[in-house]
């Protein structure tokens, strides 16, 4: 008797779990869709995004900016303008990446370039990118263009940062041969993207 007391209460206590659970989640739902939140799989940035693969997005220094003002010209111009911090950003990931991935150790003591060497670097670097494409959209209410631009950089790029370190450095603490054949296929997998 005990036993199907406590099978009926586990039962009851069961029922009422899942009955309050998917009641919950569907005035959730129902309230989401008062508060007009949706998801949005077309967004601008997400398009860019999509226009290069997965093996170009590691392989070339890019950033997504966007630019928004009642003047068009101020957003592209915004836009652009954050699309290169962007790929500063990436462009000194990748520098760094390449030179862990290919430091050597010398007296058990791995070399770095130096912050301030790479951001150095990545500064003078950034007249070089490029702007690969645009999406301008206008908002007839608030009479403001939005821009967002994807700009790349090219691999060259992190090729001459490497020129900073001296060669005999380069030889010393980095296996020079791999890195170049590694900087080699990301160069021509730039040339085939934007020709």
């Amino acid at each position: 008797m005990r036993i199907q007391l406590t099978k009926i209460v586990i039962t009851a206590a069961l029922s009422l779990a899942l009955a309050f659970t998917f009641g919950c989640s569907k005035d959730t739902v129902k309230s989401s869709e008062a508060t007009g939140t949706k998801r949005i799989v077309d967004a601008p940035e997400l398009e860019l995004e999509k226009k290069l693969s997965e093996k170009q997005r590691e392989s070339i220094p890019w950033g997504i900016g966007t630019g928004i003002s009642t003047d068009r010209q101020m957003a592209r111009t915004e836009s652009i303008a954050y699309g290169q911090a962007a790929v500063a950003r990436s462009a000194k990931a990748q520098l760094n990446g390449l030179l862990k991935t290919y430091q050597k150790n010398v007296n058990e003591q791995p070399n770095k370039m130096t912050e301030e060497l790479m951001n150095n670097y990545v500064d003078t670097q950034l007249e070089g990118s490029y702007v690969f494409e645009t999406i301008m959209e206008f908002d007839e209410n608030s009479k403001k263009y939005s821009v967002y631009t994807l700009v790349l950089l090219n691999p060259e790029k992190i090729e001459s940062g490497l020129s900073t370190v001296s060669k005999e450095e380069l030889e010393l603490r980095y296996d020079r041969q791999k890195m170049q054949e590694e900087i080699d296929r990301r160069k021509a997998e730039y040339r085939n993207l934007v020709k």
